[in-house]
């Protein structure tokens, strides 16, 4: 399964710290509420990047990161955001 890192906000002991989601059956990438960016999988799981002031620019990052991961396996691209990342949450569409 390939994956992606995306750069928090937080850096615990000095050592950076990362949230990690799938680049696998993505079938959208967008930016919602102004903030965050949405990604969509096949199968109805929704992975939001929840973020302040995160836009088109952070999205295509993201898109271009999943580009390299998806369906490949070894080192996961970081992604760093014009501004970090606070958490990446996770649900399923209704």
């Amino acid at each position: 399964m390939g994956h992606i890192k995306i750069s928090k906000a937080a850096i615990a002991s000095g050592v950076p710290q990362f949230d990690i989601t799938s680049a696998d059956e993505v079938l959208s990438v967008k930016v919602v509420n102004t903030d965050d960016i949405q990604i969509i999988y096949a199968g109805g799981t929704v992975s939001t990047i929840v973020g302040t002031g995160l836009d088109q620019v952070d999205a295509q990052l993201v898109i271009d990161a999943i580009d390299v991961m998806d369906g490949a396996s070894g080192p996961a691209p970081i992604v760093t955001l014009s501004t970090r990342a606070i958490a990446i949450t996770g649900t399923l569409l209704t």
